[in-house]
């Protein structure tokens, strides 16, 4: 893989960063991951709190942001064993709350890292997932957590992440491409997270941002989303609970 094309750079780097990083956002993820509570509210943190933990990866040959990850530091003082079911939403808050109480951070986590679909393939996840920890050592953190989005659980949305967690290909490698991606690059796996994010919306909402209909009340399957969403029709509310898998990658 030639990677000579492809530049690191900062959020100080570019002066439409964030909207370049943005863009790549709306085009890999479903709309409705684009309305996650937590992230409407604190995404801007991430710039104005912690701006030394975000980068992208440049292709200096057309000046096109190829790719973009957003991390964060936290305070945790207990085995990565014991992190919480909250997993995406929970360590956000946590981390947000840290700075604006002054507690030290002694951890990192992944926060994404996103490929624009047209640059998916060539093999810059590894990249990326490299640069991030190279962020952690910096720092001196011993750890660099991830609550990961199994990319692929989305084909599979009836069977529990317990099980899926622990599916493998034949090399005895995971199952799911985008955790293969971390534990080829030296992670393991804690366990699942089972409620890593919610989203809420009216039946409205979901129609505009599924493009389906919710005629009655049910469990129902969207495309991208991990397991079944609840439509109640007499309360007019949708509800996502979307679950990931810890991983942790020592940086020691």
């Amino acid at each position: 893989m030639d990677t000579s094309r492809y530049k690191i750079i900062s959020p100080n780097d570019q002066p439409d960063y964030r909207h370049q990083a943005g863009l790549i956002a709306e085009a890999s993820w479903p709309e409705f991951m684009l309305h996650d509570p937590i992230a409407e509210e604190h995404w801007h943190d991430l710039f104005d709190r912690f701006n030394e933990y975000q980068f992208a990866l440049l292709d200096t040959e057309n000046g096109r942001m190829a790719a973009m990850a957003n991390s964060l530091p936290f305070h945790w003082d207990h085995p990565v064993e014991e992190l919480p079911e909250g997993g995406w939403d929970w360590v956000f808050v946590k981390a947000v709350e840290d700075h604006r109480n002054g507690i030290a951070p002694n951890i990192q986590s992944a926060i994404q890292i996103n490929i624009h679909p047209d640059y998916q393939g060539k093999g810059l996840s590894s990249m990326m997932v490299k640069t991030m920890q190279g962020i952690g050592k910096l720092k001196g953190f011993e750890h660099l957590v991830a609550p990961v989005r199994p990319s692929q659980k989305s084909q599979y949305p009836l069977i529990s992440i317990d099980d899926y967690t622990h599916w493998e290909n034949d090399d005895g490698l995971p199952f799911d491409a985008w955790l293969r991606v971390h534990v080829r690059a030296g992670a393991r796996i804690i366990k699942p997270c089972h409620k890593a994010m919610t989203i809420r919306g009216t039946r409205a909402d979901w129609e505009g941002w599924t493009g389906l209909k919710f005629p009655q009340s049910g469990n129902y399957y969207i495309p991208g989303a991990l397991n079944l969403i609840e439509m109640n029709i007499e309360k007019d509310e949708g509800v996502y609970i979307e679950p990931n898998v810890w991983m942790v990658h020592p940086l020691g």
